[in-house]
């Protein structure tokens, strides 16, 4: 059980480190600096008081010696004593060939410049400056290695939330191969469906439907409407050799979402019905408000079936095969753009995106809903539908209880 990204944490002490000694040797080199300075202006200034004397006449003998003396500082690099004309009266130096800082000044008498000193001083490379600090850097890593050690033995998992992991994990995967056993036993039936399609002629692409008259709208209809999320249009690249038994499979999560939510608000399966079943126009299902729970049975078909989509949609993309994302809606009628509820819903349906859902209800129905689902304003809103229409962003613990068990409930049957 190794602690939760750990290459990470790893990485992040690696550019710790590196920064730490980045800034180790900034710091050294502007300390160096100083002290050079410092230490150039204290020996010129020394060597020019103790050359004075032997500078007037010039006394290359025991400017030699002197010179001789200061060179066995480790920090002098080389050093010149140099007459008025700047002339060369001895010069020494340990690294002559060291480059470094070079600090000058006069030799004056009787305010006459009577000769000069150069002292050139070592300037230390960056190798150099970390072989002398090769203790803070050994306890800057030791330091970062036993973060690391602290991190792997604090942020490691649990047993319990290891097993938890694992039991999710197992959970994840019987309920995938429940899904392609289910569509293996629904392959004898999509042949049929197949031979008949092919005989039939292709239906032309569905645009928005047509207004209707106001007396032929019926004011208790209730629409869901599910659509696929197709925004590159591939449901028009592929063959029906692939189309037919997706949709199939989708058609049936979604009549076992209807008998079993229907079974659970103690309504009648054949209170709803099946406008259109799957194609590439989605399904719609639709229903009367006259039946008590009706709505609330509706939403909880569209939740249901979300969750199945989803886990169909994550098996699908791991073994690189068809399969898109759905979206749904419901709603009543329009009466202000004359439209009955399943027109409704399927205009509704199509300012959403993937896995969202929408609503468009009356004030009394809306109530009710906002019970159980949080509602949110749709966004950018330009006709009477969508100005009265919410996103559910959210449902209550037990609807969201109900919608996961009706769901285990679903992928279980079809192993």
């Amino acid at each position: 059980m190794n602690a939760p990204r750990q290459g990470l944490f790893a990485s992040l002490l690696i550019v710790s480190f590196a920064l730490q000694t980045i800034l180790l040797v900034i710091a050294t080199t502007h300390q160096l600096k100083e002290n050079r300075a410092n230490q150039g202006q204290l020996v010129t200034s020394q060597l020019v008081t103790e050359s004075l004397p032997e500078l007037e006449p010039a006394n290359r003998v025991s400017l030699a010696l002197l010179v001789d003396r200061y060179k066995t500082n480790p920090s002098i690099a080389s050093i010149r004593i140099l007459d008025a004309s700047s002339q060369v009266l001895a010069t020494d130096g340990l690294y002559k060939t060291r480059s470094g800082d070079v600090f000058t000044r006069d030799a004056l008498q009787n305010e006459k410049k009577i000769g000069s000193v150069e002292v050139t001083l070592i300037k230390p490379s960056i190798g150099e400056i970390l072989r002398s600090e090769w203790l803070a850097i050994f306890a800057s890593l030791f330091l970062h290695l036993l973060l690391w050690l602290a991190y792997r033995a604090i942020a490691r998992p649990t047993r319990s939330e290891y097993l938890a992991t694992i039991n999710n994990e197992m959970r994840l995967k019987h309920e995938i191969q429940a899904l392609t056993q289910a569509l293996q036993q629904e392959k004898h039936q999509t042949a049929v469906a197949i031979a008949q399609a092919q005989q039939a002629p292709k239906k032309p692409v569905a645009q928005h439907p047509k207004l209707k008259d106001p007396q032929d709208l019926n004011a208790d209809q209730i629409a869901l409407n599910i659509q696929f999320y197709d925004p590159k249009q591939l449901l028009n690249s592929i063959g029906q050799s692939v189309s037919i038994p997706y949709f199939s499979l989708c058609q049936l999560f979604l009549k076992k979402s209807t008998e079993l939510c229907a079974q659970h608000y103690h309504l009648n399966v054949r209170d709803f019905e099946f406008e259109h079943e799957f194609d590439h126009q989605g399904a719609t299902l639709i229903t009367t408000s006259a039946h008590p729970q009706a709505v609330e049975c509706l939403l909880m078909i569209s939740s249901i079936f979300q969750l199945l989509s989803e886990v169909l949609y994550k098996r699908y993309r791991e073994e690189k095969r068809f399969v898109l994302q759905t979206r749904s809606a419901v709603a009543t009628m329009v009466e202000g753009m004359q439209l009955d509820a399943v027109q409704a819903a399927a205009r509704l349906v199509h300012h959403l995106t993937a896995k969202e859902s929408a609503l468009y209800l009356s004030n009394e129905l809306l109530k009710q809903m906002s019970d159980n689902y949080q509602l949110i304003a749709l966004p950018n809103p330009s006709s009477l539908l969508t100005r009265h229409a919410f996103m559910i962003n959210g449902m209550s613990a037990e609807c969201a209880e109900l919608a996961q068990k009706l769901r285990t409930e679903i992928l279980k049957a079809k192993k």
